[in-house]
């Protein structure tokens, strides 16, 4: 969507960062429930001098997101970003090993404790559930968390008990 982007052959003194922060903005929307953003900035403007509805409006989650989006400029460039992205949306751990997902992994002999955070809409429990079906030796523990997919980050306390549970049974 950035004109700059060219397929990937910008001009590296003028690379497409408006898109790359565009692009982080958007995927910072899926990290977290709408509870989560309603109880984070519910409709709070970050200036009460500035219009209360419309573009303009000076909302607190807007801001966040830019500023989110800004901060990420930081860390990647536009490829690195969407080479990354290409490896993780294909990746295959069957690939190459003979066999389905469910075939591969149903030769993990190791115990294996799975999270899954109830909200995440990015790694839903399903899919945590079905990993854990297809290794006989693993678990399922769920995060209960209104944060999404940053439950992970911001459920600390329950992500430890867990995997300090996990880690003493084995003891």
């Amino acid at each position: 969507a950035d004109p700059k982007w060219n397929g990937g052959r910008y001009d590296p003194h003028d690379p497409p960062l408006g898109g790359l922060s565009v692009a982080r903005q958007v995927a910072m929307v899926s990290y977290r429930t709408p509870l989560g953003y309603h109880k984070k900035f519910g409709r709070a403007l970050t200036d009460e001098s500035g219009p209360a509805y419309g573009s303009r409006a000076p909302w607190q989650v807007k801001s966040y997101l830019e500023y989110q989006g800004k901060k990420f400029l930081e860390r990647f460039d536009p490829v690195t970003y969407v080479k990354l992205t290409e490896q993780m949306d294909s990746h295959d751990v069957g690939r190459g090993r003979g066999g389905s997902i469910e075939e591969v992994l149903s030769h993990v002999e190791i115990p294996v404790c799975v999270l899954g955070i109830d909200s995440d809409v990015l790694y839903p429990l399903r899919e945590q559930e079905e990993l854990v079906r297809a290794m006989p030796h693993a678990e399922l523990k769920i995060i209960h968390s209104d944060a999404g997919h940053d439950g992970f980050l911001l459920e600390q306390d329950q992500v430890a008990a867990h995997i300090k549970s996990f880690l003493y049974s084995y003891d």
